[in-house]
């Protein structure tokens, strides 16, 4: 069962390891992301980063949508983490609808992005991808930890419509 698919672009680090596996009570972390498979360096960062009690499973996107639609892995409660809206939307347009929630983290500052809270920043595309999303009966929220204010998706469109550049 996926319990969360988490976008943030640090991938796993503390917060997300200990805050947010706790919150969930996950017993997988699913990161997804076709760079990671290739880098021994950062895979081995993110095994030492890992909880020992949860299991840690590191797969390309084509990976992941393959051990979210098989039906061995429906006990587990998993916590999907992608690096960026377009990974997590090809997981959600892939995925037998199994992911129903989308929580928003950290995404750094770039050209051409609007502030929407402390961590995170988001561009037109993140936006159409978060509406689309929405459209598909997916519920989003942005959150840096548990304990932080959320944001729904609504509120997000909001502030990235009137923050300025």
């Amino acid at each position: 069962m996926i319990r969360v698919l988490r976008v943030d672009d640090r991938l796993l680090h503390g917060q997300v390891a200990v805050a947010w596996t706790n919150y969930f009570k996950v017993d997988v972390i699913l990161i997804a992301n076709d760079k990671l498979i290739t880098d021994a360096a950062m895979q081995t960062a993110f095994k030492l980063a890992a909880p020992p009690e949860v299991t840690l499973s590191m797969k390309s996107l084509a990976g992941a949508v393959m051990v979210i639609n098989n039906p061995k892995h429906s006990q587990r409660k998993i916590m999907i983490i992608t690096k960026n809206m377009e990974d997590a939307m090809y997981l959600c347009n892939n995925t037998d609808e199994e992911i129903k929630d989308v929580l928003i983290g950290g995404l750094r500052s770039s050209k051409d992005k609007k502030q929407i809270n402390m961590n995170s920043y988001m561009g037109a595309e993140d936006i159409v991808i978060l509406k689309n999303m929405e459209k598909k009966g997916i519920k989003l929220t942005m959150q840096a930890d548990p304990t932080s204010k959320k944001l729904s998706g609504s509120e997000i469109i909001k502030i990235y419509e009137s923050a300025v550049i």
